[in-house]
């Protein structure tokens, strides 16, 4: 039973009933919202009475259940607003004070949109046929903004207390395709530690590169988080499943770690990179900008200065000699875009 799309599983079942095992099941457990999965088990019963169709009714229970329990230990943010971005509108909220107010500025200004840069590109690029991994994803403004343009989202976050926030935003948009990873991205895959702080944007990262973790794993000030490279997340099933592929990496200075652990990717040109680059911030991780536009040279891959005026493309060397002033007050947002 070839599936040919979501409106055609009726059809496909119709065509060929015996064929609703576990690969047809497949098809309509990720394709429906569970309500909708519901409708078709019932209908199912009716066209394809047998044992399996039985369990299948089980398991869409199950599934209407876990949507409940989730909602039910996420914590309901403090202040919650909707906010037109680009046209899409999107629902945010936070419960921690140290990004309640960032948060509130991007709530209650109908004119403020963070990265307007990015966001113009992200609604102009994502739909249903796009992965979006989100490094640094914060309290979820990127991931809930493409998951609202129909992308599947996998939401990287090394601070668990983030990771909640970004769950509660993608709950407040009733958007499940927003995965929650709580995991650092390296080099080599392994376990990390990471303070017990207050989720401040961005200082987690940074704190990692002006104190190396020398921390026994007994700490009761850390949190140990495991480690993984982003050729781990894209995967042979990634690139397979999607159109599209785009990484944004935003973690103060260890996007050259990150970077290093996507060779695979990258050599094979597997995905689009947007990568917010500051020289200071790549300094306390032993790298510089130089290494970090290493990792895509010019005859596989385009740059683009994204700036909230429009995308300008550059090479190496004019970006290096037009942005070298900026590179240590600013962070400068570069799209890498693989070559045809």
């Amino acid at each position: 039973m070839e599936h040919s799309g979501r409106g055609d599983l009726r059809r496909d079942i119709v065509q060929a009933p015996g064929d609703i095992g576990m690969r047809g099941w497949r098809l309509l457990a990720a394709s429906l919202e569970p309500k909708h999965l519901a409708q078709k088990v019932r209908w199912l019963r009716t066209v394809v009475p047998a044992a399996v169709v039985e369990r299948l009714r089980s398991d869409t229970y199950r599934y209407m259940v876990g949507r409940i329990a989730r909602a039910d230990v996420i914590k309901t943010p403090k202040y919650a607003n909707t906010k037109q971005i680009g046209g899409v509108s999107v629902k945010y909220g936070a419960y921690q004070k140290a990004i309640s107010k960032f948060a509130l500025s991007l709530f209650k200004s109908a004119e403020f949109t963070h990265e307007p840069q990015v966001v113009r590109y992200l609604i102009d690029t994502m739909d249903h046929r796009c992965l979006f991994v989100d490094v640094g994803a914060h309290f979820g403004y990127f991931s809930c903004l493409v998951a609202a343009r129909g992308g599947t989202v996998i939401a990287v976050e090394l601070q668990r207390t983030l990771c909640l926030n970004i769950e509660a935003n993608a709950l407040l948009n009733d958007q499940w395709r927003v995965h929650v990873v709580c995991a650092a991205i390296g080099a080599v895959p392994g376990v990390t530690q990471v303070e017990r702080m207050d989720p401040s944007p961005g200082k987690q990262a940074t704190e990692e590169g002006i104190r190396p973790n020398v921390y026994p794993l007994s700490s009761v000030n850390h949190e140990i988080v495991p480690v993984v490279t982003l050729d781990s997340l894209i995967d042979r099933r990634a690139t397979s499943e999607f159109d599209r592929i785009i990484v944004k990496l935003d973690i103060e200075g260890a996007e050259i770690i990150a970077l290093r652990g996507a060779t695979r990717t990258i050599t094979e040109r597997q995905a689009i990179f947007i990568v917010e680059i500051h020289r200071q911030h790549v300094a306390m991780f032993d790298g510089t900008v130089e290494e970090v536009l290493d990792h895509f040279p010019e005859a596989g891959w385009a740059m683009v200065l994204m700036k909230d005026d429009g995308d300008i493309a550059i090479t190496r060397d004019e970006f290096l000699s037009a942005t070298v002033g900026y590179l240590d007050t600013e962070n400068i947002c570069v799209r890498f875009e693989p070559r045809v």
